[in-house]
């Protein structure tokens, strides 16, 4: 009999001990105490991976709080009601869900992800989870880490940031890079090449005026990409017509104002050095040597009958310039100057060197033709005084 009971107590023992709650690393403990330290010690679940999930009560409210096994908080999550939800994550659900749905709600404030309410629906034989911010905009499945803008996130974000960033330098360095790459691009490679001012305006107009907004503002959306094609589509529709190659160029500086405002500071350098390598490369004449460019131009002629004259005038051109004129289009006619747009493109060494020569041979044929004639002006004159 005292058998018997020996082993219903080394029983009871075992299973009391195996019932007790465990105890978390050192490390885990500490991370929690410094986490919330009014709190009492709470109750510890291990979990895979070697993380560790503490249970705690304060203010009424059970809250569950996780740590990765080495020590950094992940997040904490309650259990609420839809009346306890922020108004405007009540009005997001009541718009757009059906509240009769609702299968339970946590309330999460996580560490990648800051404060948002997870809201799972019966959907059919399904269940879905949704994911409200408290501004109740659907996070689904995860908050976008640029959601806020650069801005907000150096703002809030610091303590996972770079050591530049937690100085605060990173946003005097996106903007000081941005004035640069800008002015490569714009002045450059664009304005040297084209000598089009107002072009030239507008390529830095778009890029400083979009960078304060990208760097502030919300996540640029698909909707926010119809309305800068929208706006560039007025630009068109009320000034002259662009060229593939301007609208290239403006969607450029518009990609350089993302790039240097939305992706993080090791990223945005090599981003933005490959736009103006395409922009370099791409548009180069020594690159591209049988490629036609287009420039406007101020052509003044004596000839006034010969100013809408498209063949004297490519002749004309084509020999003042030792260029191949492939296209001419006339804008504009002044007193003795004519406005016209010009497609032409680089002729060879050889050929602009032949070009030069016969020029230089028909010059002096023409001042030899001008003493012939001076001269024999002269002799006539003299016989007749005789």
């Amino acid at each position: 009999m005292r058998f018997i009971f020996s082993q219903l107590a080394l029983l009871f023992f075992c299973c009391a001990f195996a019932s007790a709650a465990p105890a978390a690393p050192e490390i885990i403990a500490k991370a929690f105490s410094e986490k919330y330290p009014n709190i009492e010690p709470p109750k510890w679940e291990a979990e895979s991976g070697g993380s560790w999930e503490a249970r705690f009560e304060t203010g009424g409210i059970k809250y569950r709080a996780d740590f990765d096994a080495e020590g950094n908080w992940v997040e904490t999550e309650h259990n609420t009601t839809f009346e306890q939800l922020p108004s405007e994550v009540r009005s997001a659900i009541v718009l757009k869900y059906n509240v009769n749905d609702i299968q339970g709600i946590e309330g999460v404030d996580s560490h990648t992800h800051g404060i948002f309410y997870d809201v799972e629906f019966q959907k059919g034989a399904k269940k879905q989870d949704i994911m409200f911010d408290s501004r109740g905009k659907v996070l689904d499945p995860v908050r976008p880490p640029t959601e806020k803008g650069f801005f907000h996130h150096w703002v809030n974000q610091t303590k996972r940031d770079t050591k530049l960033t937690e100085t605060g330098w990173t946003l005097v360095y996106k903007t000081i890079f941005n004035l640069l790459s800008i002015f490569i691009y714009a002045y450059v490679i664009y304005y040297r090449r084209h000598h089009d001012h107002k072009m030239l305006f507008l390529l830095l107009a778009f890029n400083l005026f979009l960078f304060p907004i990208f760097l502030s503002s919300s996540l640029v959306t698909a909707g926010f990409g119809f309305t800068i094609f929208a706006l560039l589509a007025l630009v068109r529709l009320r000034s002259e017509a662009f060229d593939k190659a301007e609208i290239a160029y403006l969607l450029g500086a518009i990609s350089l104002t993302f790039v240097n405002t939305m992706l993080p500071t090791y990223v945005d350098i090599p981003s933005a050095i490959l736009i103006l390598l395409t922009a370099y490369l791409a548009d180069k004449p020594s690159v591209w040597r049988d490629n036609f460019q287009k420039i406007e131009v101020d052509y003044r002629i004596s000839e006034k009958e010969k100013m809408l004259d498209h063949d004297y005038l490519r002749k004309q051109l084509s020999d003042e310039y030792a260029i191949e004129v492939r296209e001419i289009t006339i804008n504009r006619v002044f007193k003795n100057e004519v406005r016209l747009t010009l497609m032409y493109r680089d002729i060879s060494a050889s050929r602009r060197a032949g070009i030069v020569t016969i020029k230089e041979q028909e010059r002096q044929g023409a001042a030899l033709i001008k003493q012939q004639l001076e001269e024999a002006k002269q002799k006539t004159l003299l016989e007749e005084s005789q």
